[in-house]
């Protein structure tokens, strides 16, 4: 240390007291200077993530960041389906979301020999407000009942029973009472098919029965023969661009991961462009792709 004093000294010609102060202000500038780097590289130095852990954290955050738009409850306990106010149930009433105290006075009008002709024709109904009638107008069909003496010849009585029970009915439209009218057909199996017809939103092909539990394959096939599917049917759809991951999983066809994982998709790629897009999620195959079509929809 004494000759680095002294090399000090004789280099730069300071005094004893100068070469002292030279020699601590000389380490505290080298600290200074190195002092900075050396925090920034202990407290900020950030994890380098590849891409594929980008892309896992990205799906968490849409996860994390989605809060589902929860429906109306009336909405959701109540699935709406296309019915025909003349020949629906109580059950098929009640599943509408019509109050008890109002299906059983439609059933009293039509027990009396009353019909709908239209529509607009159920506000005649007392008690039945407005609003309850502007949720159930959209899916209010009405078939038109031919008179008998147009349809039959008035001379042959029998042979008009026998071609009049053997006409098809639209099975989208079937209450509980034709149903039975199956051989093979009970009460439980009746509102199993409609209660099933009503999760789907409507039967697009009579091979749908057979995922129907409970249903072998001789009722299947007699139920091909007394009912149909009209060509023009449109089932009810699920939007695919704002549907929740409740109201997705809430189809048959859609279990809940593939309901989760169409909505983080929807987040993180923006919304869906055509249905089609459904394919490029692995856990959507080319057969759950083609069950799910009819049921959904796109609303830009």
């Amino acid at each position: 240390m004494q000759r680095l004093r002294l090399w000090i000294r004789n280099v730069f010609g300071f005094s004893r007291s100068e070469t002292n102060g030279f020699l601590i202000l000389l380490p505290t500038m080298v600290l200074i200077l190195f002092s900075y780097p050396v925090y920034k590289s202990f407290f900020y130095n950030s994890p380098i993530l590849v891409d594929k852990d980008q892309g896992r954290i990205d799906s968490l955050i849409a996860q994390w960041n989605f809060t589902p738009v929860t429906p109306p409850s009336e909405e959701i306990t109540n699935t709406l389906f296309p019915f025909d106010p003349n020949s629906a149930s109580l059950a098929d009433f009640d599943s509408l979301g019509v109050p008890p105290y109002l299906s059983q006075r439609i059933n009293n009008y039509r027990n009396k020999g009353g019909r709908f002709r239209n529509a607009g024709d159920l506000l005649k109904i007392y008690g039945m407000d407005s609003s309850l009638y502007a949720r159930l107008a959209p899916y209010i069909i009405i078939y038109e009942q031919k008179r008998t003496e147009e349809r039959f010849p008035k001379s042959n009585m029998k042979d008009k029973k026998e071609v009049n029970s053997f006409a098809l009915l639209d099975l989208n439209l079937a209450d509980t009472t034709q149903l039975k009218a199956i051989r093979g057909i009970g009460t439980v199996l009746a509102n199993r098919i409609i209660k099933y017809r009503n999760a789907l939103g409507g039967f697009v092909s009579d091979s749908q029965m057979k995922e129907v539990y409970g249903l072998d394959s001789t009722v299947v096939m007699a139920i091909r023969t007394r009912f149909f599917i009209a060509p023009n049917f449109r089932p009810l759809q699920l939007d695919l661009n704002k549907a929740s991951t409740q109201e997705l999983s809430a189809h048959p066809y859609i279990r809940q991961k593939i309901a989760k994982t169409i909505v983080t998709y929807r987040f993180q790629h923006g919304s869906f462009n055509e249905i089609d897009d459904l394919l490029k999620i692995d856990l959507i195959d080319s057969s759950t792709f083609i069950r799910m079509r009819p049921y959904l929809k796109l609303e830009h």
